[in-house]
C-alpha cells in the first residue's frame, strides 16, 4: 500500500514564504542554485536544511532553513544613498514582514530571520550587483 504524505517543504515553507514576499514587494521570487541575472532587483530562495526538532507518537516538528537572497543591480560608484540605503530599506521591510508573520496561518510557526549578511561573497557577481542574504528558519508540525 502506498503511503500518503505532505510535501511540507513546498506546501508549508517555500510556497507560503514566496507568497508573502511577492505580496509585500511585488518582486519576482526564484529558486536558482547558481546566479542568473533576472533584471534590476529580485529575490531568490535557496533551501539549506530540514532537521527533526521533536518526534512524538502522533507527529513531529521539523525545522526548515532557507536563505532568502535579495539582488539589486546598481551601477556607479558605491555610495551610502545609492547602495546601502536601497538594500537596507528592503532588508528592514523583510525583517518586519517575517516578524509580523512568524506564525503564518496553518503553514509554519516560529518563523524568523536568524541573520542578515550584507557582505555575501560571490565571484559570479559583477561589481554592479548587490547581494544581501537573510537566513530564514521556521518550524512545521506534521501529524502522522
Amino acid at each position: 500500500m502506498a503511503i500518503t504524505f505532505t510535501n511540507n517543504l513546498k506546501a508549508n515553507v517555500l510556497d507560503p514564504l514566496q507568497a508573502l514576499i511577492v505580496a509585500e514587494f511585488a518582486q519576482p521570487v526564484y529558486f536558482d542554485r547558481e546566479f542568473i541575472e533576472r533584471g534590476t532587483n529580485w529575490f531568490n530562495l535557496r533551501v539549506v536544511s530540514d532537521a527533526l526538532e521533536e518526534d512524538m507518537a502522533s507527529g513531529h516538528t521539523r525545522s526548515y532553513t532557507v536563505v532568502i537572497q535579495y539582488y539589486r543591480m546598481v551601477a556607479g560608484e558605491f555610495k551610502k544613498d545609492t547602495h546601502i540605503d536601497a538594500v537596507s530599506a528592503v532588508t528592514e521591510r523583510l525583517k518586519r514582514l517575517i516578524r509580523n508573520n512568524s506564525s503564518h496561518e496553518q503553514y509554519f510557526f516560529n518563523g524568523k530571520l536568524e541573520s542578515i549578511n550584507y557582505e555575501s561573497e560571490n565571484a559570479d557577481l559583477s561589481p554592479d550587483t548587490l547581494l544581501v542574504e537573510a537566513l530564514f528558519s521556521a518550524n512545521v508540525f506534521e501529524v502522522v
